[in-house]
Parts: structure tokens; sequence; C-alpha cells
């Protein structure tokens, strides 16, 4: 057997073995494996991933890609000799020139111009990324929204948020808690002078801004850089009868690697599930105490959903954890902690410097403001009752 074996090796074409070393690592390490596009839902589930060509250094994708992750009734056809491609989806035809950026919907009754034009790119027509982001919102009552460094793109139905302000309850308040503030020494700084403290003030300021734009009630625990107490951020916050507590920090660590956004809420008991038990007292009834365990399960409801707004733009998964959180314990409303980024971490250090980041960040937070509060019933009524305000979980 041995004798084979060198005879074997002996004999073999060292050509070929190195081209079936190639085809071999290929075949089992994705050699050749193309840059794709990933586009979600509302859920954050996968709707499909495409294959994607860059032309002129622009996007662009299979007109089959409308098929798999917008209209599975979707169906095409092209007359080579005038270059026109027409697309009919969600009872509408769609009419494009290939070369041409104008887009002609129902024979004209509307007419939209992408920034670049469909082309043929190998024998095959072609859609630039923009159609999918300018004109799938024209033909249903989506969003969508492109995340070009990810290469991600999130087509989410609009009926789960408030149609405008006069749907939202102005007695339900967002409290934005931007931490530390004025001489407080306790936040971190990065190593090129960043502090926590100015980086949580530009983005509470951000929501507040898009909040008012949305038509919520908002307020600040603190509008410009001084210090509170955590007693006088709670007094502010309890004020409100009913609201949702956002607490903005920033995260440092000795090890450089560490990196990301991070959501905490406010457990006694850690990750174990429990309930506030009433607690005796003088005389016949008994008081149930409020606490921020009260909350804990509309506290998780508004976690959840903000992970998923936010995980379409984090490159990594983004965590929920359940902790003691004292800068939460004595607020009397659903509340979340968010660490926006690793000061130490020179990567998220400069993210966090950039405005555009910020504007996104906040844009993030503010969605997810919207779409539990449409969740939970704080919005008005058509017929002009104020809706319940609910005290239980989103109902799955």
């Amino acid at each position: 057997m041995q004798y084979n074996i060198k005879m074997c090796l002996r004999t073999f074409d060292p050509i070929k073995l190195f081209l079936f070393i190639i085809l071999l690592v290929s075949a089992t390490h994705g050699f050749s494996d193309a840059e794709t596009v990933r586009f979600v839902n509302g859920e954050g589930d996968i709707l499909d991933e495409v294959e994607f060509i860059l032309h002129d250094n622009n996007i662009y994708l299979p007109v089959e890609t409308l098929k798999s992750v917008f209209d599975p009734e979707m169906k095409h056809s092209y007359h080579t000799p005038s270059k026109q491609l027409t697309i009919k989806t969600k009872d509408k035809e769609i009419k494009l020139l290939m070369g041409n950026p104008s887009v002609t919907i129902d024979a004209g009754r509307q007419t939209i111009t992408l920034t670049v034009p469909p082309r043929i790119i190998k024998g095959e027509q072609k859609l630039p990324i923009s159609f999918f982001e300018v004109v799938l919102p024209e033909l249903d009552d989506v969003r969508v929204i492109y995340k070009p460094e990810l290469q991600r793109v999130r087509i989410m139905q609009n009926t789960s948020l408030p149609s405008d302000s006069s749907e939202i309850n102005p007695l339900w308040t967002v409290i934005i808690d931007p931490g530390h503030g004025g001489e407080d020494d306790v936040g971190c700084k990065s190593q090129t002078g960043l502090f926590e403290k100015d980086v949580v003030l530009s983005v509470a300021k951000e929501i507040e801004t898009l909040c008012k734009q949305h038509g919520f009630s908002i307020y600040l625990t603190r509008e410009e850089d001084v210090k509170k107490s955590r007693q006088q951020r709670f007094q502010i916050a309890n004020r409100f009868e009913t609201g949702l507590y956002i607490s903005l920090h920033c995260n440092a660590s000795f090890s450089q690697n560490h990196k990301g956004l991070r959501l905490y809420l406010n457990n006694p008991y850690g990750s174990l599930r429990f309930r506030t038990a009433p607690i005796p007292t003088l005389g016949i009834k008994n008081l149930n105490i409020r606490t921020q365990a009260n909350f804990l399960q509309q506290s998780k409801d508004f976690a959840s959903i903000l992970q998923k707004e936010l995980n379409f733009f984090a490159k990594d998964p983004i965590a929920i954890s359940e902790f003691p959180v004292i800068s939460l314990k004595d607020v009397y409303m659903p509340a979340v902690l968010i660490e926006l980024g690793y000061l130490s971490n020179l990567e998220d250090a400069a993210r966090l410097t950039n405005q555009d980041h910020i504007r996104e960040l906040a844009q993030t937070i503010v969605r997810s403001i919207q779409v539990y509060s449409a969740k939970v019933g704080h919005t008005i009524k058509s017929n002009g009752a104020t809706a319940e305000e609910s005290s239980n979980p989103i109902e799955r």
C-alpha cells in the first residue's frame, strides 16, 4: 500500500494537483463568494440576500429581486429594440428605458427620476439600488431604508406607525436622560478627549428635535452641561404620570476590542422573571409600592423593538442585558438604558463625533418610540377618545 501511494505521487501532475487544491478550497471555503445586498423586513427577518454588480461605483441588482423581496406576483417583460422594461407589480405598471433615469408609473400618471439609470449589464437588465429606495414607497405603503456601508436594505410597512401628530396621546411623555454633565467625573472619555456627557447630550437633543417633529411630548432631564443627581433625574421623570424613560450613556473598557451598542434593563434579579408582591403594612389593606420592577415587562417590550431597529444599523448583533441598574431603579415607567458605544474604542469614538451617525442613531431611537407608542395604545382613537394606557405587555 505504501508503494502504491509513492508511485501515485511520483506520477501525479503538479499542475493538476494545484488546480485540484484551488477547486477544493473554492468549494469548501467560498473562494469566489460574490458580494451581496441583504434585504430584511420590519422585524429584521431576512427576505433575501442578492448578488449585486458594481458598475461606475453604483450598485445594480437583477429585476427578479423585486419578486423575492417585494411582490411574489411581480411580472416583467423586455422589448429589445426599444430597450424598454415593463414591470407589473402591486396592480401597477412601471416602464423604464435602459440608460434613462426616468421611471413612469401607470402610463405616465406619475414620473420618478432616479439618480442613476437602469442598465443592461452582462446581457441582463439591472436596476440600480436607488430604484428600490425611491420607487417602492410609491407602489405600496412601505418605507425603504438603505444602509450602504453594511449593504442592507430594510423594507417595512408604515401601518405600524402613527400617521400624524393628531393621533398621539399628549398625556404620554418621552423622557430622555443624558447621563452625567457638569463637573461629574464619573463619565468616560476617549483618547482624543471626547467626553461621554457631550456625546449623550448631542444625541438627546437630536432625539428631542425629531420627537417634536412627530408630535411627541418630550422632556430632557438636562438641557445643558450641568450636573444632576440621580434623585433629581428620577424626580423629573416621575412628575409625569405616563411615559417612556430612555437613559443615554457611553461605555469604556480596558480592551480596545470592545465596541458597539448595548441595551440594559433594570431587573433586581438579573435575568430571572419575577412579580412585585404587595408589601404588608399596618392596618387591613396592603400597599403595593411602585418601583421600576413593576414596569419590567413593558421595558422589555420597548427594548425588543429598539433592539430590532438598532440591529439594522449595527455591524454586530446588539444584546439586551438585565441587571440591577441603579440609573433606572426608581423610575416609575418603562425604562431602558442605551450605551451608545465604547469611547475606549477608536472606531466607536470616531462614529460618535460624526453628526450623520448621531442623527442616524436619533432617527432609529425615535422610530422605535413610534412603533412602541402605536403598539401599546398611546395613541388617540379616531372617534376622539383616548386609547387606554395599557399596562399590559405587547401582544405577540
